[in-house]
């Protein structure tokens, strides 16, 4: 997948012959003295903490959240992505709760769907839900993403992107 989309935005074939024999069809011995294993296979990935982490998953998902974004607008969901590198998140905007909550549900199932394409996992583990309020109320609305295979999601008191903490008011304390 990521040799097609480095194709596709237009890389030169030599970057791509590149990464699709780095990853592809590898093989390692081990040798210990006069002793030298049988070749095994050792396919390699570009796991976080990889020097070419950063560029190579934005890459990789740029279409990801363009396919996203087109799906969300035939689907009438007023819903967007963010995204740095493997941090990702939703949002949604909306003056009910209820049109908020159905919106980040449908997307939520769009996304998941998508990244099951691309062969990525969603960590369920590590999914949050966070509310901004104009109005000083302290509403506790969950999303249920039981029915997708996901947690129950309970709102959180603040929010940490990229090292930055907004609370639900936006008072920037």
């Amino acid at each position: 997948m990521l040799t097609s989309i480095l194709s596709h935005f237009g890389f030169a074939n030599c970057i791509v012959d590149f990464f699709f024999n780095y990853l592809v069809g590898r093989l390692t011995q081990y040798s210990w003295n006069s002793f030298l294993s049988g070749a095994y296979d050792t396919d390699v990935d570009v796991r976080q903490g990889s020097a070419l982490s950063p560029i190579l998953s934005i890459l990789y998902i740029a279409p990801l959240i363009c396919i996203f974004e087109y799906r969300a607008q035939a689907l009438n969901l007023d819903t967007c992505i963010l995204s740095f590198v493997d941090d990702s998140l939703l949002i949604s905007q909306g003056k009910t709760y209820n049109k908020t909550l159905s919106e980040l549900y449908s997307s939520y199932k769009v996304v998941t769907d998508l990244m099951v394409t691309f062969g990525l996992v969603i960590k369920h583990d590590k999914l949050e839900i966070f509310y901004f309020f104009r109005a000083h109320n302290n509403s506790n609305l969950e999303l249920d993403l039981s029915a997708i295979g996901a947690p129950t999601l309970k709102p959180k008191i603040y929010w940490r992107y990229l090292e930055f903490y907004f609370n639900q008011y936006l008072s920037f304390k």
